[in-house]
């Protein structure tokens, strides 16, 4: 069972969720110069450490 979170964690981790999703296809298409790449790889990485982050404060990480 999904433990229940506060409501602005919850909306936030969702949206996080999905626009790592999405960032994470359009990296793997390709297809675009490297500035784009990097940018969209950076994007990611702050996308992952706030997802991170999240979920450490609420207890869902797993913790190896």
């Amino acid at each position: 069972m999904e433990r229940a979170l506060p409501l602005f964690d919850r909306v936030e981790l969702d949206r996080i969720k999905v626009e790592r999703a999405r960032l994470l296809e359009k990296l793997r298409r390709g297809h675009v110069d490297a500035r784009t790449r990097i940018h969209r790889e950076d994007m990611l990485k702050q996308l992952t450490a706030q997802q991170i982050e999240i979920e450490l404060r609420l207890g869902m990480a797993s913790r190896s």
